[in-house]
């Protein structure tokens, strides 16, 4: 009975693990997109002589989702 139980929850860690990482990929894919599209803007309509600020070009670098650590 015990070791039903234990692989339960092995098998429970395993797939919140595996949601944790669709949840990562999904939020690197839909920021990535964000960035592109803003470097996109930024290239179209701004010109050279203004510059945006830091404030402005402010986005989120993410770790590449490999080198995360899901608990």
């Amino acid at each position: 009975m015990w070791r039903k139980e234990e692989k339960e929850e092995t098998w429970k860690r395993k797939k919140k693990y595996q949601r944790d990482l669709v949840y990562h990929f999904e939020a690197d894919c839909i920021t990535a997109v964000e960035q592109q599209c803003h470097k996109n803007w930024t290239k179209t309509f701004l010109s050279p002589s203004n510059p945006p600020s830091n404030e402005e070009i402010n986005l989120i670098d993410l770790l590449p989702l490999t080198k995360r650590q899901c608990v």
